[in-house]
């Protein structure tokens, strides 16, 4: 009996430290599983200007971001946070919030900038700290080139020069092209581009003329490109400079087709040399066009409204999709991340192949000073 009467002993006091331990072990197995559920989280980090006179741009940055992640939670990616830096358009300002999201905050990934000096400061950052940045937005060319942990998006001017060439040589069957443009490594990397797509399509660059930045006469460079005696001429020049040029074209009664960018469906431009650009043919703002689409229907599925729609809000939600792609395929930042992201942008087809392949491009032409629709370049069928 006292033996029995032990083990009832041993018994009770067992479950009592039982009753006593469980709770205990509960809130132990529960830390642990939220120290799991916060180390699987991934981190963006978001670099925007929210003060100062860049505020407005920052702020649309930072909107396109947002619709794109509750756009993504909507499909099941739950596990991306956004973590906001403001970069008060400053680099060194900038720099320092780099810094401070990977090292603090522990971000897997920058995205930003918006202004192209600041982009520069964190790509630096990025670059040292072996942490992948995305820069869809900045338009100073080569921040991709900074290093293998910089990436850039930005293609739609190379879509516009490659659509500019197959008009030329594809769809008008013009093979001497000129052209035009002031001396500055950007115009001379655009040079290089169109000029290789001419001679693709079996035309021939008869000459690419560089004019002096802050000139005022034209007259010797529109001499030299008439002594080429070109079929048609791509004036890669600013609203400034063509403002100038164009009359200066006329003047010389230079008779060839006038070819642009983008830019040159302006109000202001058309307003004040209409007549000098009558019959120039341009593309549309062909990744304004396809970006408006995304980020209206976007909007919509996550019941949200698009208001002004702007080439910065659609970096802001373009690049944010692609960070959030890559991490759900990699699972992990650092490596494994930088690796995706690659393969991610070089199996991206070229968004020329896209357009052509869809609904095509728009081009417009000027005629009696008002911009009019000319055609849609597209893939035949």
């Amino acid at each position: 009996m006292k033996r029995i009467a032990k083990c009832r002993v041993m018994l009770a006091a067992a479950l009592l430290f039982a009753a006593a331990a469980g709770p205990a072990g509960s809130q132990e197995g529960a830390r642990n599983q939220a120290k799991t559920a916060e180390a699987s989280r991934r981190r963006i980090g978001v670099l925007c200007p929210l003060e100062g006179r860049f505020a407005t741009l920052g702020e649309s940055f930072l909107r396109g971001a947002s619709v794109a992640l509750k756009e993504a939670r909507l499909k099941g990616i739950a596990n991306v946070d956004l973590v906001v830096g403001d970069t008060r358009g400053n680099p060194l300002e900038c720099r320092s919030v780099a810094e401070r999201l990977i090292d603090e905050e522990r971000v897997d990934a920058l995205l930003g900038e918006v202004l192209s000096s600041s982009t520069i400061a964190a790509a630096q950052v990025a670059e040292l700290s072996r942490t992948v940045l995305l820069s869809p937005v900045a338009t100073e060319e080569g921040i991709g080139e900074i290093g293998g942990w910089v990436f850039q998006t930005t293609t739609s001017s190379e879509v516009e020069i490659t659509a500019l060439a197959r008009m030329a040589c594809g769809r008008l069957e013009l093979r001497r092209v000129a052209f035009l443009a002031s001396d500055d490594l950007p115009s001379r990397r655009v040079a290089r581009l169109f000029g290789d797509e001419v001679e693709r399509l079996g035309g021939e660059l008869v000459i690419a003329e560089f004019y002096p930045e802050g000139s005022t006469d034209f007259g010797e460079s529109i001499g030299r490109v008439r002594a080429a005696d070109p079929e048609a001429l791509f004036v890669a020049s600013s609203t400034e400079d063509l403002i100038l040029i164009l009359p200066q074209l006329s003047f010389h009664e230079f008779g060839s087709q006038l070819l642009g960018t983008s830019a040159w469906n302006s109000r202001r431009l058309i307003r004040m040399v209409g007549r000098d650009l009558e019959g120039a043919i341009f593309p549309a703002d062909l990744d304004q066009l396809g970006g408006e689409r995304l980020f209206a229907g976007a909007c919509a599925l996550v019941n949200e409204p698009a208001g002004e729609i702007n080439q910065v809000v659609i970096g802001g939600y373009r690049g944010t999709r692609l960070l959030l792609e890559a991490l759900a395929k990699s699972k992990s930042g650092g490596e494994p991340l930088r690796e995706e992201m690659s393969r991610l942008l070089e199996k991206r087809r070229h968004p020329f192949l896209d357009l052509v392949a869809g609904e095509g491009i728009l081009f417009y032409t000027v005629r009696n000073e008002r911009a009019v629709e000319y055609g849609t370049l597209k893939t035949e069928r």
